[in-house]
C-alpha cells in the first residue's frame, strides 16, 4: 500500500503511530513506510513530523541517516540551539515558556550525543530532597505544620 502510493502521508504517520503504540513492530513494515515517506517528507507539516519522530523511537526503529535528517529538517527551522534545561528533564523547571534554556526533546538528545549531559548523580549535586521531605513536618515560622 505505501508503495502504491494510496495512501498519503498523513495515513501513513497515523499508521507507523498506531502501529507503534500497540507496540506492533514490524522493521519490513516500518522501513516501507519511511521510504515511502522520505520523498514527501518536504510537505508534511511540523506536528505530523514530531508525532512521526516519537513514533520510530517508541518502536525502536532505526531509519537511515537521510531520513532522520530529512525529518529534522524543515521550513519552520526546529531545531532550538540553546542548550538543554537540565531542570525541566527532572521535571523542575519553573521557568516554563520563559526558561532561557531549551525544553525541547531535540535538544536534550543532541546534549546527550555531543557527552555534554550528565546525570545528577555525575554532576557533583549533592541530592537535598530528604531535607526538604522533612521540613514539611517541622512547623513553620506561623507554627502551622505544612
Amino acid at each position: 500500500a505505501f508503495n502504491r502510493k494510496s495512501l498519503g502521508p498523513s495515513d501513513i504517520i497515523t499508521t507507523i503511530a498506531t502501529l507503534a503504540d500497540l507496540n506492533a513492530y514490524n522493521e519490513k513494515l516500518f522501513e516501507a513506510a519511511c521510504e515511502a515517506l522520505q520523498r514527501e517528507l518536504s510537505r508534511v507539516d511540523e506536528a505530523l513530523k514530531s508525532r512521526l519522530e516519537s513514533s520510530l523511537k517508541q518502536a525502536g526503529h532505526r531509519p537511515s541517516e537521510d531520513f532522520i535528517r530529512a525529518l529534522r529538517s524543515g521550513a519552520g527551522g526546529r531545531a532550538d540551539k540553546r542548550q538543554a534545561c537540565p531542570m525541566f528533564w527532572r521535571g523542575q523547571c519553573k521557568w516554563g515558556p520563559k526558561c532561557k534554556l531549551s525544553h525541547d526533546d531535540t535538544s536534550f538528545e543532541t546534549t546527550v550525543e555531543n557527552g555534554a549531559w550528565k546525570p545528577p548523580s555525575a554532576s557533583g549535586g549533592k541530592s537535598v530532597g530528604y531535607k526538604q521531605s522533612a521540613d514539611l513536618f517541622k512547623a513553620d515560622r506561623c507554627g502551622a505544620l505544612w
